[in-house]
């Protein structure tokens, strides 16, 4: 895609997004019913999942929040963005719309469902400015390690809320032709069963971490450094499988004019 480059290895990636390009627009248009209200729902046809109108009511969303609730929702929006566009072999199983509030998901912010190895991936998005002080790599593992430890906790607890969520989620974003629905489910729901019996563990689940980072280009995200952590991670065991994903975009400002713009604000 122009204005991204992208660097794939088995365990990580590196994204940088070095321009907002045309090609970058017409995925956001093409894809953003899709993100927020999952498949099922964008291919009904209804006015309400259009693409006219999804913007609308996403900018009616972010632009009533806090400018670091802002920086979530648009690193997360992007993290659906490359998911979509660079992850084949994912698919994308919730939606980025949270039905009970005008908010980002709560819960798992996004589900990932792989076919070839039949596994839900559990999906941490943190996104940021870089750290006063701070380094591009050291901002960027900073906030792979608070994705890293709020999942850790979250995997840990014995709350049923978190999975029926989830479950929820899957259940409205899925095609309803599509031949893994049920399997995902299924899946969910025997990690339901196990926290229900209160053995709830980290171990047990894959975790997909995503890193946004706001800052200039001129001082890029090393592969080394994210490689770095990746391995760690994977080399701890804190997880059953973990994958680490780096974006980085120069600034806010004309991804925000880009989306004010489309909702005719």
């Amino acid at each position: 895609m122009d204005g991204v480059t992208f660097n794939y290895h088995p365990e990580f990636a590196v994204c940088c997004v070095e321009q907002l390009s045309e090609q970058l627009k017409k995925s956001i248009r093409r894809n953003l019913s899709r993100i927020c209200h999952g498949a099922d729902q964008a291919d009904s046809g209804r006015a309400m999942h259009r693409y006219e109108q999804t913007i609308v009511t996403f900018w009616n969303r972010y632009s009533s929040k806090t400018t670091t609730t802002q920086i979530g929702m648009l690193g997360e929006l992007l993290s659906h963005v490359v998911l979509l566009d660079h992850f084949p072999k994912l698919e994308v199983v919730s939606p980025y719309f949270n039905l009970e509030e005008k908010s980002i998901r709560k819960g798992f912010d996004i589900l990932l469902y792989e076919q070839e190895s039949n596994a839900v991936w559990i999906t941490e998005v943190k996104s940021g400015e870089i750290a006063k002080g701070k380094s591009a790599c050291a901002s960027t593992t900073a906030l792979l390690s608070k994705a890293r430890d709020d999942l850790k906790s979250r995997l840990a607890e014995n709350e049923l809320n978190h999975w029926q969520n989830a479950i929820h989620a899957a259940k409205i974003a899925i095609h309803a032709t599509s031949t893994y629905k049920q399997v995902v489910i299924d899946l969910l729901q025997d990690e339901g069963d196990i926290v229900s019996a209160g053995d709830a563990s980290a171990e047990d689940n894959n975790v997909f971490l995503i890193s946004a980072l706001f800052t200039s280009i001129a001082t890029r995200v090393q592969c080394a450094s994210v490689k770095q952590f990746a391995d760690t991670l994977n080399s701890s065991k804190t997880f059953k499988s973990a994958f680490v994903l780096s974006l980085q975009k120069g600034t806010l400002l004309k991804l925000h004019e880009f989306l004010k713009s489309e909702a005719g604000c």
